[in-house]
């Protein structure tokens, strides 16, 4: 299985879920990335990354706040959102990097 930062110099868009673990909000953004995975099948990644666990990666994209999403294409970071999402924004981000 490739990891996220495999995926994210795909030639198809990688969103980039990075979520606090911790935190209340996980099974929604649980959810939200099920949902993603579901409707774009193979013609983008999902991933989640638990920010919390990994430490390093508040410092490499400069995180301020969870849950932090970042498309990516190619290797190039596209756009990035923070704070609470609603499904249809999150399907609105990766449908303009398809």
């Amino acid at each position: 299985m490739k990891k996220y930062v495999d995926k994210i110099k795909e030639t198809k868009p990688t969103l980039v879920v990075i979520e606090h673990a911790g935190k209340g909000d996980s099974v929604e953004i649980k959810y939200l990335a099920q949902e993603l995975k579901a409707k774009f099948g193979d013609k983008a990644n999902i991933e989640r990354v638990d920010g919390s666990y990994n430490g390093h990666i508040k410092l490499e994209y400069k995180l301020e706040e969870y849950p932090t999403y970042i498309l990516f294409k190619e290797g190039q970071e596209l756009m990035r959102e923070s704070g609470k999402k609603t499904l249809a924004q999150l399907e609105d981000m990766v449908q303009r990097a398809l």
